[in-house]
């Protein structure tokens, strides 16, 4: 009985351990955890993903497999469920704009940053928000799990949670908040395609990190990522991606040398 016992134990225990880059490459897919409603860094449109993620782990993907045949596998995740994922090995890596935490990290293993964020607020036009203060005393829409969240919890405000950055939306226009909290770079988009709703409010506390996670421990896996992440920059890729996939969605509202670290990588 004793030996039965054991035996689901490691099969249930095994089943959780997460992919090394060698399984991953014998495997011929890399699995990456991805929002898909979250534009211009990943979204799910004419049955296929697309995005600056996308794209980056595309070109991540390319040279884990390098000539042999290998292929990407996108799975669609909410920003709860991002550390969950990894913990039971239903994907290989997250990329789905995760900021670095410390309280994250005890968790999940996260790459250098490949991007630079700050705390904004999406708020109706009609509404006339315009600093912190007019926030005050009125409830703010935030994914769970989120720095948004987190932030405005902290300064004691009231708390709306949604699941998706399109739910959070929605809630506002709803108006079963007063505003939006996530990174900035996600509210800056819905104002640019809707303007009854603006921004105002962009850069609230220090500057957040966008990293990579892979689940706690997979040394390999990390250190490749690193390595790319710095070539990727140093080629250039970072810069391009962004031209071609950020610059357009914004309309030049968003100066990619706020966001971008290629300084960062300069020195390594």
């Amino acid at each position: 009985m004793k030996k039965i016992i054991l035996g689901i134990f490691l099969l249930f225990t095994s089943s959780v351990v997460a992919n090394t880059l060698s399984e991953i490459r014998q495997s011929g897919t890399i699995r990456v955890g991805v929002f898909e409603a979250q534009p211009p860094f990943s979204k799910f449109e004419d049955g296929k993903f697309q995005g600056f993620e996308v794209t980056l782990a595309e070109a991540l993907s390319k040279d884990i497999f390098g000539g042999k045949a290998g292929k990407v596998e996108f799975v669609p995740v909410k920003a709860s469920e991002r550390l969950k994922v990894l913990e039971e090995n239903k994907v290989d890596m997250v990329l789905a704009t995760f900021t670095i935490t410390n309280e994250r990290k005890q968790v999940v293993d996260f790459t250098t940053p490949y991007f630079a964020v700050n705390i904004g607020v999406l708020t109706r036009a009609g509404d006339r928000i315009k600093t912190v203060s007019d926030l005050h005393g009125k409830p703010i829409i935030a994914e769970t799990g989120t720095t948004g969240e987190a932030y405005f919890r902290k300064e004691g405000f009231e708390i709306v949670n949604c699941a998706t950055a399109n739910e959070c939306y929605k809630m506002l226009k709803d108006g079963k908040g007063i505003g939006y909290a996530t990174d900035n770079l996600i509210v800056l988009a819905y104002a640019v395609i809707d303007s009854d709703t603006e921004v105002n409010i962009k850069n609230l506390g220090v500057s957040d990190f966008l990293g990579i996670a892979v689940s706690k421990g997979n040394k390999d896996l990390l250190e490749f990522l690193n390595g790319e992440l710095v070539k990727l920059s140093k080629n250039g890729f970072m810069k391009k991606t962004y031209d071609e996939t950020i610059e357009p969605y914004y309309k030049g509202t968003a100066e990619k040398k706020y966001f971008l670290l290629d300084d960062l990588y300069s020195l390594f």
